[in-house]
C-alpha cells in the first residue's frame, strides 16, 4: 500500500473490521459527593489549619485539594453528611465547588 508521502494511507485503502464480541455496559451510577472550597482567615496559625482539616475528616470529608498561595483546602463530603466547618472562628468561608464562567 502507498502512503500520501506523511505515513497516512489513502481513505480507499482503509480496512474496517467487525468482531463478534460483546461490549457489557455498566449499569451502575457514579455519584460524586458534594465538594467544597473552605477558605481560612489570613491571620490563622499552620495548627488552625490543621485542625480545620481534621475536623472535616472527622465529619465524613475528605480532603481533595489543598491550595498553597491562601490558606485554604478543597473537600468531599458523602450525601446527606451535616458538616458545621462555617461555624468554625478561624473559616472566612465555605463554598461550593462548581464550574466559574467569564463572560
Amino acid at each position: 500500500m502507498r502512503s500520501d508521502g506523511l505515513g497516512f494511507l489513502p481513505a480507499s485503502t482503509l480496512v474496517t473490521t467487525t468482531t463478534s464480541q460483546h461490549l457489557q455496559l455498566s449499569t451502575s451510577t457514579i455519584f460524586k459527593m458534594p465538594s467544597f472550597i473552605v477558605t481560612l482567615k489570613d491571620d490563622v496559625s499552620d495548627d488552625q489549619l490543621a485542625a480545620a482539616k481534621q475536623k472535616a475528616k472527622d465529619a465524613g470529608g475528605k480532603i481533595t485539594h489543598e491550595y498553597t498561595l491562601i490558606k485554604a483546602f478543597t473537600v468531599e463530603y458523602p450525601e446527606g453528611t451535616v458538616h458545621s466547618l462555617a461555624e468554625d472562628p478561624s473559616v472566612q468561608t465555605v463554598e461550593e465547588d462548581k464550574e466559574m464562567r467569564t463572560q
